[in-house]
């Protein structure tokens, strides 16, 4: 090389004990035309850069050592030594436009007395048990998105597995809000985020006590889309079913009663034949809590189809009737209802059947009959029967007039 100019250099030097070695790192030379720019190859141990250019908008920075470098603005590096686990030195100016990378503010199925998720209906300040019932929710969950100051037309897509993405690696569905093949995931399963958390479930179609896990991704405009952010995980509740049986006086509202479960008309409660309708004095009261989806259908059937005496062979037939004009039946009328108040869980209500006044009653057949029922999950509900009998003219007297009688709580998951 001839007639080099004389302009400044930038190196990086580094003494080496005794002896003295000086590698030449990088070169620079600034020019205004009409300068010539003169380079070469340059060859070290380490490295080796080929066709040395500059553009404007370089500087140099020193440290307080022996060491100076070369920031150039644009393209920064292809080394992939320049990727850790905590940051990544992006390579293309195209990547400067793309939005913050998201992270998942929560992600819950379970949560009970308090909640991390902030734009949910409000009830969601008792956690996911006062949206989906006792336990939580069993095949769905709900999580919202920390945009990290993104513009608000910024879009996401939700990647989610069951074994932390090591195999399982599917999307949720932009629509549906269900979990998809990557195969059919496209541009329509990227939302806004008020697009996602105007959804209160938006997240379906899960398995029951499985662990998920759920990363988000952003997208800017065109060939924008981030790394995924940092992974959250949850876990679905099992089905969660409660039932009891109380028999307790009609002042039992919060009474707890063991077997055997027993309601007699005795004493002052005595069946007299062609007497007035009867009440007995105590009630069966209750108890049914559910996170089934579709809540649930209690029914009763009994054995005999009445109250049958051995000892005589008659029967006081059950139906459904007004024994204030039937002559003859026994049968059952719902007396309470009630059950904790969310809006997002059910209530209780009687069948036709069983919600009459006055001496007004349901059968207890030797077919199943629905009492009571939910659309929607139930959280400590209570109900009461009352137990209502007329004998007719013609049963003849006894102890033994019984009948066994069955009640089975169906949930609707």
């Amino acid at each position: 090389m001839t007639n080099i100019p004389n302009l400044p250099i930038i190196s990086y030097m580094k003494r080496k004990k005794s002896n003295t070695i000086y590698i030449l790192m990088f070169i620079l030379y600034i020019l205004i035309p009409p300068f010539v720019l003169y380079a070469k190859e340059l060859d070290s141990t380490n490295y080796k850069i080929v066709g040395v250019t500059t553009k404007q908008g370089g500087l140099t920075q020193t440290t307080d050592g022996d060491y100076s470098a070369l920031l150039e603005i644009g393209r920064i590096s292809n080394n992939p030594r320049n990727y850790s686990t905590n940051y990544k030195m992006f390579t293309s100016p195209e990547e400067a436009f793309l939005p913050a990378v998201p992270e998942v503010s929560c992600f819950e199925t379970t949560t009970s007395g308090s909640s991390n998720c902030t734009t949910g209906p409000s009830e969601l300040s008792g956690g996911m048990v006062a949206i989906c019932g006792p336990s939580g929710c069993y095949d769905k969950a709900r999580f919202e998105i920390d945009i990290n100051e993104n513009p608000t037309d910024t879009l996401y897509a939700v990647m989610i597995s069951e074994d932390n993405f090591n195999s399982d690696i599917r999307y949720i569905d932009g629509a549906t809000f269900w979990p998809e093949e990557q195969t059919t995931h496209n541009l329509s399963d990227f939302l806004t985020k008020t697009d996602w958390e105007t959804e209160v479930f938006n997240i379906k179609g899960l398995q029951s006590a499985v662990t998920y896990y759920i990363k988000i991704f952003a997208l800017q405009g065109d060939f924008t889309q981030t790394q995924p952010g940092p992974i959250a995980n949850a876990t679905t509740s099992g089905g969660s079913i409660f039932f009891d049986i109380d028999i307790e006086d009609e002042t039992g509202v919060s009474a707890e009663t063991v077997s055997p479960y027993q309601i007699s008309f005795t004493g002052d409660y005595k069946l007299v034949g062609g007497s007035a309708p009867t009440t007995a004095e105590d009630r069966v009261w209750l108890d049914a809590s559910t996170n089934s989806g579709g809540g649930f259908a209690l029914i009763v059937r009994g054995v005999n189809g009445g109250l049958k005496s051995d000892t005589t062979g008659q029967t006081i037939v059950s139906a459904t009737a007004n024994l204030d004009v039937s002559s003859d039946g026994f049968g059952l009328q719902s007396e309470y209802i009630d059950q904790d108040t969310y809006p997002y869980l059910g209530s209780i209500s009687a069948t036709t059947d069983y919600s009459g006044s006055g001496n007004y009653v349901g059968i207890i057949g030797i077919t199943a009959s629905k009492v009571y029922e939910s659309s929607t999950p139930v959280f400590n509900g209570r109900m009461a029967l009352k137990v209502i009998a007329r004998p007719g003219i013609d049963k003849t007297a006894a102890t033994d007039y019984q009948e066994s009688v069955y009640f089975v709580l169906i949930p609707r998951f």
